[in-house]
């Protein structure tokens, strides 16, 4: 399953103007817009302003509907605008290499604030895709493959949790670029927990088995010997395992006894989605 953006199927995009940007200031707020967007930056300072919308711990994201499509409207409280300059420079060089990543219409700081406006992404998350089972085998294969090509192209996203990514025709869209960063040695440093932040979670419909298809084609993409895959392999279970225990206050000595099948089973017992906490 080849993955190019050219390739996406009902993405939407292909009847707009490629974007050019110009420098933008409304209320306080310097930065870029996407003159070719056709939007209405007032409508989305609104947005920005009000109390609506979902709030993560560094962001708030409020959907506006508009006559050309819905968009994100992302609010970065100070000290944490740098994040909307982050999304939207490495969102950009994303695309330039190829990569899936959000439409960004508007990228501005006020002081130490940051807001960051995108276009609806499309497709359907990454769980759902899943969790349909068709063609699940060769989805695994792909996200696999598509993040050794992430990798080698130099990237590490920073929050590669499944909700972040994007299935949108034959395309991945790689969400949440606010802490995507770009380098060599920072691939080779810390870009292999990008495989622990996507096999944390327990996604229904997917065994252990479907997990290491993931670490197979990551492996062959990065051009990995049989060892090397093998040692690869072992550590993203030890830190899965390990991240499980962190976040879902599991006890290690419970996990050690039941093991990583039983751990990561949709439906299982440890399944946050199941009622309860599980045996201790």
């Amino acid at each position: 399953m080849t993955l190019r953006g050219a390739e996406a199927a009902g993405s939407g995009t292909a009847s707009r103007a490629a974007p050019r940007f110009v420098r933008w200031a409304a209320e306080g707020w310097r930065g870029w817009l996407d003159a070719t967007a056709q939007i209405d930056p007032a409508a989305c300072l609104r947005a920005a302003e009000s109390e609506a919308g979902r709030a993560s711990r560094h962001a708030r994201t409020t959907r506006l509907p508009t006559s050309a499509g819905v968009l994100f409207v992302k609010s970065y409280p100070a000290p944490g605008g740098w994040r909307a300059t982050r999304a939207f420079r490495m969102g950009r060089e994303l695309v330039a290499r190829g990569f899936g990543a959000p439409e960004v219409v508007i990228a501005a700081a006020r002081g130490q604030a940051g807001l960051l406006v995108t276009r609806d992404a499309g497709g359907e998350d990454l769980a759902s895709a899943l969790a349909r089972r068709a063609g699940k085998r060769a989805l695994l294969r792909a996200l696999g493959a598509e993040v050794a090509r992430l990798h080698r192209a130099g990237f590490v996203h920073g929050d590669l949790v499944p909700p972040n990514v994007r299935v949108r025709g034959t395309e991945l869209v790689f969400l949440d670029n606010d802490r995507t960063r770009r380098g060599r040695f920072l691939v080779w440093l810390v870009g292999r927990r990008n495989l622990v932040q996507l096999g944390r979670l327990v996604v229904r419909g997917v065994t252990a088995t479907d997990r290491a298809r993931v670490l197979v084609a990551y492996g062959a993409g990065r051009g990995f010997s049989r060892s090397a895959r093998h040692r690869l392999g072992r550590w993203v279970v030890r830190k899965t395992i390990a991240r499980r225990c962190a976040i879902d206050h599991i006890a290690p000595e419970t996990a050690a006894r039941i093991g990583f099948r039983e751990l990561m089973r949709s439906g299982g017992p440890f399944d946050p989605a199941s009622a309860g906490t599980g045996p201790a």
